[in-house]
């Protein structure tokens, strides 16, 4: 194999995936991903030389199956007019039945991806999106991929350069679905644009407007908005940089996190209204998770057996029957997958929330939950000693949480017995995001993310260590 810098995704996770797959374990390798660069490149790009592969976003199946991905990068003076670097998405059956390669953006689970990449198509497209809305729509639009996650979506920018006298060049972001998502997304964006309008000045929230969607292309297309999801690079430069990262405002930090649970108590209070939404409950956020470790049992057993002790405790009664009534257990409308990294923040301060594909009917919790579970994994990831830090945050968004409550239904100063009530939902909802995050981290043989989920289990409630309940 001539040289080249070849990277593979391996590790303890990886162990049992070599017993049970042997042509998954085969994939994960550095020569069998050199030879596959190299077959896909001699039939696609035969003038271009493979100077180097990294292999990675490793998709395990229960089925013993696995998708991943190579980013092939090209030697200086190759012909391909895609550029120098290419992304292949490789199928590995469970089966020895082959491997199937495929080039970017050809992804099966994406049928309409590469039309939503064509600029020729979207600026057509575009054109008559923007001639709706009253704005200029002349010129070609470029398009870029912001995300594009391991299944499921990809998350698109066009951008039209701008024209005689403008500083900055119109944006359009899009997000191509599997299905008629695209639709839902739409409907969520609206109610909770109109619910924004109503609500207290200091639960202002910006929300981009819904565009179109193109169903023909199961793409959504909004507004673009100012700003960025701060939040993660500043706990990671909080919980120990290691010298990586220059320091940043020691004040940026708690105000990302008070921004967080105003926008949690921000969506909380916008009226579901007869949206057609999907109910989440706690027998069913407990099924979930006991299916995603049950997946688990046939590869990774001990794992399983940590994941599902780590959350006995947090369960215990915590969601067991029906909830009782009150304000703190009331449905209201939620965000579903509310993370640090969901929280984008202008220069002013104020959220902006752009992703809400999950939007349903549930209990705060839930959202209040999830967000403290990646939190904390984040935070040990990066630094095991940064507890003290995570204790002094899951403090501040709960009781920042609890003020912004207030003027919409929350008393002020809620009673002890309302407080104790949501921390405790939170816990328990804390621990099954956390099962799932386990999960998650091992069909993707990430090896540190599962250690950092197992630690924060084994930390208990190490967590609530500053928070009046």
């Amino acid at each position: 194999m001539p040289a080249a810098v070849v990277e593979t995704v391996r590790g303890p996770l990886g162990v049992a995936v070599s017993r049970r797959s042997p042509l998954v374990a085969a994939a994960l390798e550095e020569e069998q991903a050199w030879t596959t660069a190299q077959v896909w490149a001699a039939r696609a790009v035969p003038d271009a030389a493979v100077e180097a592969v990294r292999v990675g976003s490793v998709l395990y199946r229960p089925d013993g199956g696995c998708t991943l991905r190579y980013r092939v990068r090209l030697a200086p003076g190759g012909r391909d007019p895609a550029g120098p670097e290419q992304l292949l998405l490789v199928a590995v059956p469970p089966a020895r039945t082959g491997v199937v390669v495929r080039s970017f953006p050809d992804d099966p689970e994406l049928p309409t991806l590469r039309s939503a990449l064509d600029p020729v198509l979207m600026t057509e497209v575009l054109g008559r999106v923007l001639d709706r809305t009253g704005r200029r729509a002349t010129g070609r639009w470029a398009v870029d991929v912001v995300r594009y996650p391991r299944q499921g979506r990809c998350v698109l920018r066009y951008r039209l350069p701008p024209g005689p006298g403008e500083l900055r060049c119109p944006e359009v972001f899009g997000k191509v679905h599997t299905d008629a998502t695209a639709s839902a997304a739409a409907s969520a964006l609206r109610l909770l644009r109109a619910g924004a309008r109503r609500l207290p000045d200091h639960l202002r929230l910006t929300v981009p407007r819904p565009l179109a969607v193109v169903p023909s292309l199961r793409l959504g297309l909004v507004e673009a908005v100012a700003g960025r999801p701060v939040l993660p690079d500043l706990l990671k430069r909080a919980c120990g940089s290691g010298g990586e990262l220059p320091a940043a405002d020691p004040r940026a930090l708690p105000d990302a996190v008070r921004a967080a649970a105003r926008m949690a108590a921000a969506v909380h209070a916008v009226h579901p209204a007869a949206a057609a939404l999907p109910a989440r409950t706690p027998p069913a956020e407990r099924s979930a998770a006991e299916r995603a470790l049950a997946q688990l049992e046939p590869v990774w057993p001990q794992i399983a057996q940590r994941l599902r002790a780590g959350t006995v405790g947090a369960l215990a009664g915590a969601l067991a029957g029906p909830p009782p009534a009150g304000w703190a257990l009331s449905p209201v409308l939620a965000h579903g997958d509310f993370t640090p990294g969901q929280v984008l923040l202008d220069g002013s301060g104020t959220a902006c929330l752009v992703d809400v594909d999950t939007t349903c009917v549930a209990e705060r919790a839930l959202d209040l939950g999830r967000f403290l579970a990646y939190l904390h994994v984040a935070g040990v990831r990066r630094s095991p000693a940064a507890w003290p830090l995570l204790a002094e945050l899951s403090a501040l968004f709960l009781e920042d949480y609890l003020a912004s409550c207030a003027p919409a239904g929350g008393p002020r100063g809620a009673a002890a017995d309302t407080r104790r009530l949501l921390l405790e939902r939170t816990a328990a909802y804390r621990a099954l995001s956390l099962a799932r995050l386990g999960a998650s981290a091992c069909w993707q043989l990430k090896d540190d993310r599962l250690r950092a989920v197992l630690d924060v289990l084994d930390a208990g409630d190490e967590w609530r260590r500053d928070v009046r309940g």
